[in-house]
């Protein structure tokens, strides 16, 4: 009786003891509560700096076109939403179709919807302006919905290749901001890094 109990004492349970389990679980909660949020962050930041390039593509695209069909082109953005279009502009498509010009009667239209949770607005404290459009301004994108939406003043690209100085505020529920400037004379754009908008 005396032998089983010595060996048994030689070779103790290898298992873990409750208090271990608290010690290494308690450690796993700690590390993983410092790291979620700042991943987080990381992810939010990403989304809205990938939305605002893709804002940047869009407005690249009615500068192009706008040069090649020699129409002048808008963008608007839904007010207080997270939609974006670009459509030619209504008072030069009447004109390239009244009189004989080097105007194309190809025209673009385009509809981009951001991320749910990311919304464009303008970049000043300036009230939004805001209006209807009817649904025969919007193409073939859907003009019966869209045209229930409020949406900015246009902001002009025009077929010379300047365009209207205008910077777009692209941000997420969370304050995290990214600005898109638009650059009058030249047309061209420009990504902000990411920042939070209490920054400011």
């Amino acid at each position: 009786m005396q032998k089983t109990v010595a060996q048994h004492d030689r070779h103790p349970d290898p298992g873990f003891s409750l208090l271990e389990l608290i010690l290494v679980l308690s450690i796993v909660v700690t590390i993983a509560a410092l790291a979620v949020p700042n991943l987080m962050s990381m992810v939010g930041e990403n989304a809205v700096f990938g939305e605002a390039d893709q804002l940047r593509d869009a407005l690249a695209e009615a500068r192009r076109f706008s040069i090649e069909t020699g129409i002048d082109y808008e963008v608007r953005y839904e007010v207080g939403g997270r939609h974006l279009v670009v459509l030619p502009n209504d008072v030069t498509t009447q004109e390239s179709t009244e009189q004989t010009s080097t105007r194309t009667d190809q025209q673009y239209y385009a509809l981009m919807p951001l991320e749910e949770g990311i919304t464009i607005r303008r970049a000043k404290g300036e009230e939004e302006q805001s209006e209807i459009l009817e649904a025969a301004r919007f193409g073939d994108l859907g003009g019966a919905e869209l045209a229930r939406l409020r949406w900015s003043t246009p902001v002009m690209f025009r077929f010379d290749g300047t365009a209207d100085d205008f910077t777009f505020r692209v941000s997420n529920a969370a304050g995290l901001t990214s600005d898109v400037t638009l650059r009058g004379l030249t047309g061209t754009t420009r990504v902000s890094q990411v920042y939070p908008e209490d920054d400011l």
